[in-house]
């Protein structure tokens, strides 16, 4: 915007000038310019005249050439003459001078008409050209008085146009210009105007067509302004190669034309890269042009808008030379220099800064000098002074509303960089009105309001800026304003607009890391964005500033991850260092704690130490080496590894606080000699015993070379000692060092937090933050004197710091010094300290609230409380600890529905982060005896103040804790008392909570001792109500043991002793809270449930060793039983064995018998065969004997197979088959064996008789053996003679 083009303003003034000489359709050369000519009339000769040449117009003044035309009577057409002469030298005000005096002394008798006319018309013209409402009033005059002498007169038609286009009436303008056309044809002036009009809607074709045909018509006279309109034409467009070559056209043709200079300028710049090798060279080409047409028209606003923004970036070079000092904010001049306090300076190449003093022959700046001292380094200066006045000129300079907007923009930022925003912002607010689409200044409107905090209004101007254009820097920085007006979503998507437009930008992504950094929720991906930024920046190789380490420091922190947060801590104090190592001090580390090892290192002593001989030594002696450098209690470092601190200094020695312990390195090489000592030896004896004698020589020569080798020399070790670094001593650090301290406290590392708060507070003692964690840390610890001590040194290092008295109030209440704490926030709500008046306000109404004992003054207390609260909400409907206020009055009141109501509000707006809402709605639970609930929000409490989540009440945490347990302890009681009331079976669950209570009582005295006597009577009183409770059992129907009997009795012989040392104590006069009434009941009760207890355990132990005995008998008659029936199912599954093996044996012994039939079958067929071939070969001989089957002979008893067959698979059982064996047993014996019953009882008996198996295959053998004669007789004696076959039978029979 700022090197933007104005062509309205030039365009008309250039067809302004052309239109004071009308041009024919047959264009002819240019004429050159010829002297003016007046002649004499009051002279002597007629022939006398006075010639004036047109370089002499420029010095001869205007009243001059007009008491010259007026002395000699000159006629009006040598009046417009000397007028076209002025304005043909660029005289516009001269030139309105003489025609205005020529219309005075015009009368429309004087002249003919032609001539009135055009001289009216040339006066009004003159007055365009003439900035100023007074010149255009004068010329619409002069117009309407050419109008009535002449309506058709082209030229006055084209001036009226010149008039409307000057007041941006371009339809009338369009009107007049269009009819000078239709009437005369192209003429000049009317294409000129023409194309003004048409330009200046944005028809920029139709402006480049028409400034073409004026180009082509009329060559000659359309000059530079023309070809000026036409280059202003094609840029618009995109071409921007034609437009240069216009505007290098129109400069080849008039050198001084300042428009081309301009827009030449303009686009040179326009077209340069900062990486082109020729960019320094065509910028100062391109400044000089502009310089140059400065030079030429002082008064041209365009000119001088454009060099002010050059000079507000540019640096201007100073006389002298500077020296600096690393460190120091002081610069020495070798020569005076004109500085002024406020100044922006740059020193180098580099370093930029503000002047804030100015000397002599020095000045001091804002920041301290960071790189190497130096000296001969040359000093710039920003020259806004040079700014402002040319800006100033530019808006005094015309009457055009964008440039005189444009103008004040100047003046705007550089008021705006001086940090003067009231004026800054007055000079915005005008330039909008003059040019509402000026963005720069809109945004630097948005810029202002910021600073003063108006958010609002900022981002109202930022959305006009984004409407309009899309701009990174308004996107995001509206984004970021929308997130902290809880407009998170919307400025979320600006933010990721910004960032599409330029992705990989790292400060878009910061922006967008720190909106996210508002909300808790979005802390981690506030985190990632920060990561990304950091990436970015790294591979880009920029520098990444300390800040952004600390913001991931502390984005780390807050998600409690600890470790990550000091790592990122740490690289801000590196990024913060000026070298890569930073100095020591000389004297001893105060910071020295291992925790803190980014502000200590150990330095390097010159010397050495000498490692003592034997191990388990203290004292060191030490070679060449200072001692005087040394203190004791210094922590060194000897050698690599071993770290201990100095006891005492001697001469050339120290003593350390633990025994010196060799580096491992040490002892490794003393290993590794070692065992090449012993690999050596080894090679040696192996030598002597298998190799030759020379052999054994070499060994030896060379053991005696190493010999000397083994007087050891002295082991020296460098020793270190621990000193401070100086990165506490930049401002920048000690936040960063305050930060890690919080750190430490959050993990516990207390005494490296008190060790580096005490450094800061030393280095600054003003820095009070440190003051109050100092003391809340000793506050945490049951410190209070030491809390009180350092609150008091906070009070002093800051008078009136509201933090600080809130604090000191905190703790008066945390005491319950009412009265100590209700002046500190009195002091507070008078001194009306915006930041803490709602918080002190708070503090009043709960300290009205606590002290609500006395009846007297119980009404005043509350409504007080009350008027407190509802006056914070008043102001800030969303405080949530206010309504927590509300609700424990309403709770008070006893309204506990709209209590819990509130409660619950509460929990719901603050997102569950005030714990105080949980411990209310425990009690107003508890109140309506809903005690499981009560239990979880007591429990959820609990939580909160074991994580640190919950605000300090009491003395310290602990005490926190053991008020809780009390809370929970009593909710149990209250229960357990509450199902004692059913006074039957369902009350059994009434001892399991009150053990829960006695629990929780024993962890409350374990944390506090804050109210031991109270804790104390509670957990007696809660075991008085158990034991109760176990022996009211019975009547109940509830079953107990001895056990519980015992416990409860144990309980009591507990209780008693205690109780009546507290009624003692209240008896000498000690301050027991306990009612002495309780304490005397309470023993009364005890003793006679000891009684109760006493028998009951008796009788429980009784009935418990009758059913133990009863049990017993029980058990014995069950395990006989028991054995009776194993032994029983024993006989069972035995007998059932023998009868499966019986079962298998039958079973084998009657397959092997069918596999015999079945072969004593196949041999039969085989012997029939053999018997029918037997007949077929001896048909005609002797009948034989019968044949035999089986060593058998069967006579005509052709069915016993199938007897055989039938009694071996019959369906009767085995007890019958063993019968009719044992009959044909018995009939085998008593008949005499026939050749005839021989197989078949054999058969018979073989299958089914009831012999043994030994019986069974001895005949198994026998029938073999049978089989085997048969076979035999029959081979000897083939006839077949019956004697033969009788006596084998008979030798069978014997066999048997």
């Amino acid at each position: 915007e700022a090197l933007s083009l104005h062509p309205n303003t030039m365009t008309a003034e250039s067809t302004a000038a052309a239109a004071a000489t009308p041009s024919s359709e047959d264009e002819a050369p240019a004429p050159t310019e010829v002297s003016l000519i007046i002649p004499i009339q009051s002279g002597a000769s007629p022939d006398q005249f006075i010639e004036i040449f047109p370089d002499e117009l420029k010095e001869i003044p205007s009243s001059t050439l007009l008491q010259v035309l007026q002395d000699e009577s000159a006629p009006l057409a040598k009046w417009a003459d000397v007028g076209l002469s002025y304005m043909q030298q660029s005289l516009p005000g001269e030139s309105s001078a003489i025609l205005q005096a020529a219309c005075h002394k015009a009368t429309p008798s004087s002249e003919n008409k032609a001539t009135l006319v055009r001289l009216l018309a040339s006066a009004g013209i003159a007055h365009l050209a003439v900035d100023g409402e007074e010149a255009r009033r004068q010329a619409d005059q002069r117009f309407t008085s050419a109008s009535k002498v002449d309506t058709f007169f082209p030229m006055n038609w084209m001036g009226q146009g010149f008039l409307n286009f000057r007041a941006k009436r371009l339809d009338q303008a369009r009107f007049y210009f269009d009819t000078t056309l239709k009437q005369c044809g192209p003429v000049l002036p009317a294409l000129l105007g023409m194309a003004a009009v048409v330009f200046s809607e944005e028809k920029y074709q139709q402006a480049q067509d028409l400034y073409g045909q004026a180009l082509k018509l009329h060559p000659n006279t359309a000059g530079a302004a023309v070809r000026v309109g036409f280059g202003l034409a094609s840029y618009q467009l995109g071409q921007v190669d034609r437009a240069k070559a216009a505007f290098r056209r129109a400069l080849e043709l008039d050198s001084e034309n300042v428009s081309a200079m301009v827009a030449t300028a303009i686009l040179t710049l326009a077209s340069l890269h900062v990486s082109s090798p020729q960019y320094a060279k065509d910028t100062e080409r391109a400044m000089k042009l502009m310089s140059m047409a400065h030079l030429l028209n002082h008064n041209d606003a365009m000119v001088q808008n454009h060099l002010a923004n050059h000079y507000f970036f540019k640096w201007t070079p100073l006389p002298g030379t500077v020296t600096v000092t690393k460190g120091s904010m002081e610069v020495k001049t070798s020569q005076p220099i004109p500085l002024d306090p406020g100044d922006f300076v740059r020193i180098g190449m580099k370093f930029e800064t503000i002047v804030q003093e100015e000397g002599d022959s020095s000045f001091t700046v804002k920041e301290p000098w960071a790189e190497e001292s130096n000296d001969n380094l040359k000093l710039w200066k920003k020259d806004y002074d040079r700014v402002s006045a040319l800006a100033k000129g530019a808006y005094n300079s015309t009457n055009v509303g964008e440039m005189q907007a444009e103008s004040l923009y100047q003046l705007g930022r550089v008021h705006h960089v001086r940090h003067e925003e009231e004026n800054a912002l007055k000079l915005y607010e005008k330039a909008c009105k003059l040019a509402p689409d000026l963005l720069p200044a809109r945004y630097g409107l948005a810029q202002t309001l910021l600073a003063q905090e108006d958010y609002k209004g900022a981002m109202t101007e930022l959305k006009k800026v984004v409407k309009t254009a899309s701009s990174t820097d308004a996107l995001a920085l509206l984004g970021l304003l929308q997130v902290r007006s809880q407009q998170t979503k919307e400025g979320l998507l600006n933010l990721r607009k910004a960032m599409d437009l330029d992705p990989l930008n790292p400060d878009l992504i910061l922006l967008e890391a720190l909106a996210l950094q508002q909300e808790k929720s979005t802390y981690g991906k506030s985190l990632e964005r920060y990561k990304k930024a950091m990436e970015l920046m790294e591979s880009s190789t920029q520098e990444i500033p300390f800040e952004l380490f600390c913001n991931l420091g502390v984005l780390c922190h807050e998600t409690k991850a600890f470790d990550q947060a000091l790592e990122y801590y740490g690289r801000a104090l590196t990024a913060l260092d000026d070298n890569t190592t930073s100095e020591f001090k000389k004297t001893p580390a105060q910071v020295r704690h291992d925790a803190n090892a980014m502000f200590w290192g150990f330095v390097e002593v010159v010397g050495d130490v000498v490692s003592p001989e034997a191990e388990g030594s203290a004292t060191l002696q030490v070679q060449g080496m200072d001692l005087s450098g040394l203190q004791k209690g210094d922590s060194v470092r000897v050698g690599e590894t071993f770290v201990s601190e100095i006891v005492e200094i001697q001469e050339n020695a120290i003593q350390l606080k633990e025994s010196f312990v060799p580096p491992p390195h040490s002892e490794e090489a003393k290993e590794g000699e070692n065992k090449n000592e012993t690999k050596e030896g080894e090679e040696t004896k192996e030598s002597k015993e298998g190799e030759e004698t020379k052999e054994g020589e070499e060994s030896k020569m060379d053991d005696e070379a190493t010999e000397p080798k083994e007087a050891k020399k002295p082991v020296l070790l460098k020793l270190h000692v621990k000193r401070e670094n100086s990165r506490l001593e930049n401002n920048q650090a000690i936040t960063i060092a305050f930060n890690i301290a919080r750190v430490h406290e959050n993990t516990d590392r207390t005494v490296a937090a008190v060790e580096l708060h005490k450094a800061i507070v030393k280095r600054v003692p003003a820095y009070v933050n440190s003051y109050l964690r100092l003391a809340c840390i000793a506050r945490d610890s049951g410190c209070l004197q030491e809390c009180s001590a350092w609150l008091k040194i906070a009070c002093t290092a800051a008078p009136g710091n509201p933090e600080v008295l809130t604090l000191v109030g905190n703790l008066h209440l945390s005491l319950c010094d009412w009265g100590p704490a209700q002046n500190v926030f009195d002091q507070l709500l008078m001194k009306r300290v915006g930041s803490v008046e709602a918080y002190s306000k708070l503090s009043m109404g709960n300290i009205y609230f606590a002290n609500l004992e006395n009846p007297k003054t119980y009404a005043k207390h509350l409504k007080k409380a009350v008027d407190l609260y509802k006056s914070i909400l008043t102001k800030d409907n969303a405080n949530a600890y206010a309504a927590n206020g509300i609700g424990a009055v309403l709770a008070e009141k006893g309204d506990l529905f709209k209590a819990k109501e509130v409660f619950n509000r509460v929990r719901e707006v603050s997102g569950d982060s005030i714990a105080d809402a949980l411990l209310n709605l425990g009690h107003i639970y508890l109140a309506q005896k809903k005690h499981p609930e009560a239990l979880q929000m007591y429990q959820s409490y609990m939580k909160r103040t074991q994580d640190g989540t919950a605000p300090i009440t009491t003395k310290s945490r602990a005490d926190d804790e053991a008020e809780v347990l009390l809370y929970i302890a009593f909710a149990y009681f209250d229960w357990a008392r509450l199902t004692e009331n059913f006074n039957n079976a369902q009350a059994a669950s009434a001892d399991e909570r009150y053990q829960k209570c006695m629990e929780h009582l024993e962890l409350a005295l374990h944390k506090s001792k804050r109210r031991e006597v109270v804790l104390q009577y509670n957990l007696c009183m809660s075991k008085l109500a158990a034991a109760n409770c176990v022996l009211q059992k019975l009547t109940r129907n509830i079953r107990r043991t001895a056990k519980e009997v015992e416990d409860g009795l144990n309980g009591l012989e507990e209780s008693l002793p205690k109780v009546e040392e507290m009624l003692k104590w209240k008896n000498d006069g000690k301050k027991i809270l306990i009612p002495t009434s309780m304490l005397q009941d309470f023993i009364t009760h005890c003793k006679s449930n000891i009684e109760v207890a006493k028998i009951h355990l008796e009788e429980e132990r009784r009935k418990e060793r009758e059913a133990t005995e009863m049990r017993e008998v029980q058990r014995s008659a069950a395990e006989a039983q028991k054995q009776e029936e194993e032994l029983r199912k024993v006989m069972e599954q035995e007998e059932a064995l023998k009868q499966q093996e019986e079962r298998d044996k039958k079973a084998a012994y009657k397959m092997r018998a069918v596999e015999q039939l079945n072969a004593g079958w196949v041999h039969e067929a085989d012997m029939k065969k053999q018997q029918e071939k037997t007949k077929k070969d001896g048909g005609g001989g002797r009948k034989g004997p019968p044949p035999v089957e089986d060593g058998l002979v069967a006579e005509d008893n052709e069915e016993a197979p199938m007897d055989e067959t039938a009694a071996l698979f019959e369906e009767s059982s085995d007890e019958e088959g063993d019968e009719s064996a044992a009959k044909q047993g018995s009939k085998d014996k008593n008949a005499e064996p026939t050749p005839e019953d021989a197989k078949p009882s054999a058969t018979e008996k073989d299958l089914f008789g009831d012999t043994s198996d030994e019986e069974s295959d001895e005949e198994l053998i026998s029938s073999d053996n049978k089989k085997r004669s048969v076979d035999l007789d029959e081979a000897e004696g083939e006839d077949g003679d019956q004697p033969v076959k009788r006596q084998r039978v008979i030798e069978d029979d014997d066999d048997e």
